[in-house]
């Protein structure tokens, strides 16, 4: 549910009206903070394939709750699906979308979207339909204090690999595809470049939508409404993903 804010961000405090998110994505758990109750997953074994669904509890203000679930299909296909129920007092949601963490040996981008340069909602009309590949590396941009970058939107298709070419591809309807070298809460916690951890995992985030990035300025203006996401309404997004 959450990104590095942006110098627009920043400017036009996303996140402290949106700091509920960012809690949301840190501490989500399975386990009711105040009965210890824990939320088993259902699991249904179909004839032609098996479905699990967690059912996580936001530790938000006040409280949300969102279902994932992985249906495992016969050819090894794994299709996802995120669902979340309104709560209107949370604010604008920066991310709905689910994030994997990989070994960092698994370095190497593939995607057919928009490119070949990073894409948002409303930073993608200099951007063409193709297939473009490059390293996760040269996805992070250089900016003097590291934030969200590399986006790439539209996507049909994006395939996560190793120096083998073994990986992960991740397929459906014109989704985000993010593949860095550090979490959002990591680019965030840092003020320059040099300050980001070690490099460890390839962090890829699958998403419906996320927040414009703004930049009419710096200094206050916001994401134009039409680039916000419409958390008044329930959300569902499916996306799927399989082993190389």
């Amino acid at each position: 549910f959450w990104r590095a804010p942006t110098d627009n961000d920043r400017g036009n405090s996303l996140p402290a009206r949106s700091a509920q998110w960012k809690i949301a994505s840190l501490y989500l758990t399975h386990k009711d903070p105040a009965t210890q109750a824990v939320r088993q997953p259902v699991i249904e074994i179909l004839p032609d394939q098996v479905r699990i669904t967690y059912d996580y509890l936001l530790p938000t203000q006040p409280a949300a709750s969102c279902l994932l679930t992985y249906t495992v299909l016969p050819d090894g296909r794994i299709r996802t699906r995120l669902d979340y129920n309104p709560v209107p007092e949370l604010g604008d949601m920066p991310e709905f979308g689910v994030m994997f963490q990989l070994d960092a040996a698994f370095d190497h981008l593939t995607w057919y979207g928009l490119g070949p340069d990073e894409t948002y909602a409303d930073r993608n009309h200099g951007a063409r339909l193709g297939i473009y590949e490059s390293s996760v590396q040269d996805n992070l941009a250089g900016y003097l204090k590291p934030q969200e970058c590399g986006n790439k939107s539209g996507v049909r298709w994006a395939t996560v690999v190793n120096a083998a070419g073994r990986g992960l591809r991740f397929s459906g309807d014109q989704i985000n595809v993010s593949a860095l070298p550090h979490t959002p809460h990591e680019l965030e916690q840092a003020r320059h470049a040099y300050e980001l951890p070690p490099v460890h995992n390839t962090v890829v985030r699958i998403a419906q939508q996320q927040l414009g990035i703004a930049g009419d300025d710096s200094w206050g203006a916001r994401t134009h409404d039409e680039y916000r996401l419409d958390v008044s309404r329930p959300l569902s997004f499916e996306f799927e993903f399989c082993g190389i």
